[in-house]
């Protein structure tokens, strides 16, 4: 009944809103994955080289260069890590684009790169406590 009472402009809009309320956005997606051949690296790789990044800037942000040209070094060590990795900085820049454009992805590799980084504090603080024996 309510049905014959809508005009027809009506149940345009609620038949669009339906459609746009149920579609999906790769944005979206937890699974999403980088295409294939785009230059962009994949999820595991990409926790690696963030977590690597995340622990330059870290001694960069505590200042563990001190009476150096910071800046220099900053960038002398992200040039270090990529090439670790092997790959460039725009590789890095384009990767690192490509996953914060998808959130719920990223929200993946923030975990794992969280979890990295941890696993790597555990581990220095253990051989820490053995070296002080």
């Amino acid at each position: 009944m309510l049905a014959r009472g809508l005009s027809l402009t009506v149940k345009i809009l609620l038949a669009g809103i339906l459609l746009v309320g149920c579609s999906s956005d790769e944005k979206d997606d937890p699974g999403a994955t980088p295409p294939e051949g785009s230059g962009i690296m994949g999820k595991e790789k990409f926790v690696e080289v963030l977590a690597d990044v995340y622990l330059v800037e870290a001694a960069y942000k505590t200042h563990a260069f001190k009476n150096d040209d910071e800046k220099a070094i900053l960038l002398e060590n992200y040039s270090d890590v990529f090439s670790s990795h092997g790959i460039t900085a725009e590789e890095f820049e384009r990767s690192h684009a490509w996953w914060w454009q998808h959130p719920a992805a990223m929200k993946g590799v923030v975990t794992k790169v969280t979890e990295r980084l941890n696993s790597i504090e555990k581990t220095t603080h253990e051989e820490a406590a053995k070296d002080a024996k």
